[in-house]
């Protein structure tokens, strides 16, 4: 790795850890070059700002993010639907680091434009994913837009209320999985 990039992703490496632990506010260009042993002209001079340090964050973690989400299998048999849910489910109960990082960008976004921007690109892009991945279970494409708008915003607030629901982690997984059948299936 040259040594720009390598000097890079340490910058990102950090940034991305302290927004995990610290939240936006942990995040100062200070901070990031005390933490990463550069100086802050050094820093600067690959992130000439924060917000452009914000961007750079959300390009790299929204495209980990989506990566992962296109790794998972497309959904040929109702039966492989529960694990996906179980799985985007179970972020939000274990309060993952995925969820943290989220909430600190969603918190972000109220306040700034273009992360805001980065956020509405990464759901739309979510959502032709996710398409793709049930396309099989639906019996067309409004079915499959249905579930999509079902889904993606269920997870993500589930990711902020889960731990305060009355309902187990379980039978939420077979409320989702038994309202995305009937949507896929067309039985609305």
């Amino acid at each position: 790795m040259p040594k720009k990039s390598a000097k890079v992703e340490r910058i990102l490496d950090i940034a991305i850890e302290l927004l995990k632990t610290e939240g936006d506010f942990g995040v100062t260009m200070r901070k990031v070059a005390s933490v990463a042993d550069m100086s802050l002209s050094n820093v600067q001079y690959y992130f000439k700002t924060k917000d452009d340090l914000l961007k750079a964050m959300a390009d790299r973690y929204f495209q980990q993010c989506l990566d992962d989400l296109r790794a998972l299998p497309v959904m040929e048999e109702e039966k492989t639907l529960r694990p996906i849910v179980s799985m985007l489910l179970s972020h939000g109960h274990e309060l993952s680091d995925m969820c943290r990082i989220f909430r600190e960008y969603w918190a972000i976004s109220t306040r700034n434009e273009s992360i805001e921007s980065y956020l509405s690109d990464y759901y739309q892009t979510m959502v032709v994913v996710m398409k793709e991945k049930i396309a099989p279970l639906a019996k067309d494409q409004t079915s499959q837009s249905r579930a999509v708008s079902i889904l993606i915003p269920f997870v993500e607030g589930y990711s902020v209320t889960a731990k305060a629901m009355p309902v187990s982690l379980d039978e939420m997984v077979d409320t989702i999985e038994a309202m995305l059948l009937v949507n896929l299936r067309g039985d609305y």
